[in-house]
């Protein structure tokens, strides 16, 4: 019983890390990329974010739920989502997915575009306090729509990965060039490894986990049962 617990539990691991890996190394690459060619711009790294969030809920959202975000994974356990028990090995596996995808990014394609790390655009005037306060911002309505179309029991959850993964897009594509738009300490901890400058990183963990907590708790009054507003 043990043995098949710990090897179900080794599955949920193994697919957060596979899942990190590929959203780092695709949306950070998008943005690497598109500095060295010129060819992507703001619009194709928000698609390529997007689509590959949505590709990854689909893929293993049945095994481990496809959270590839230790705030996501944090907030789940506060609305009983996500034993807590299983907190430390996702936050170590989405971490070291990340690290991953950040050093085959440096070995890969060079140092490019900041190795796609999410900064303040300094060249506009953008402080890490404004960056932050967006930061929140965003990771409140990505875990908004997260919880309204995958955890709500009333939702329509087989486009839950539509929905996520266009809200994903819209904030990169809007958002990604003025703020860094991560909504995501393991999307940004990759990229500021290989860049070796963790100046901002801070920004994009008090960020999204602040925003997905509160995100979480506005989810519990907002789609609270209707029978609850007659006790």
């Amino acid at each position: 019983m043990r043995a098949a617990m710990e090897l179900q539990d080794f599955r949920k691991y193994v697919c957060e890390f596979i899942g990190t890996f590929s959203l780092v190394f695709f949306a950070a690459g998008a943005v690497m990329v598109g500095a060295a060619t010129g060819d992507l711009g703001a619009i194709g790294a928000g698609l390529i974010s997007g689509l590959v969030i949505t590709i990854v809920i689909y893929a293993f959202g049945e095994v481990s739920g496809a959270h590839v975000n230790p705030a996501i994974s944090l907030a789940a356990v506060y609305l009983g989502k996500l034993e807590k028990r299983l907190l430390p090995g996702y936050v170590l596996a989405q971490m070291a997915g990340s690290g991953a995808a950040g050093l085959v990014l440096l070995w890969a394609l060079g140092r490019h575009g900041d190795m796609g790390a999410n900064l303040p655009n300094a060249a506009l005037g953008v402080t890490p306090e404004v960056a932050l306060a967006i930061e929140v911002f965003l990771s409140f309505l990505l875990m908004w729509v997260i919880c309204g179309t995958a955890y709500h029991d009333a939702a329509n959850t087989s486009f839950a990965g539509v929905a996520i993964g266009a809200t994903v897009g819209i904030e990169v594509m809007l958002m990604g060039p003025y703020a860094g738009a991560a909504m995501n300490p393991a999307r940004a901890f990759g990229p500021y490894l290989a860049l070796g400058d963790f100046t901002h990183f801070w920004i994009y963990v008090v960020g999204p986990v602040a925003g997905m907590l509160a995100g979480a708790a506005t989810y519990r009054f907002t789609h609270a049962p209707a029978a609850d507003d007659d006790r």
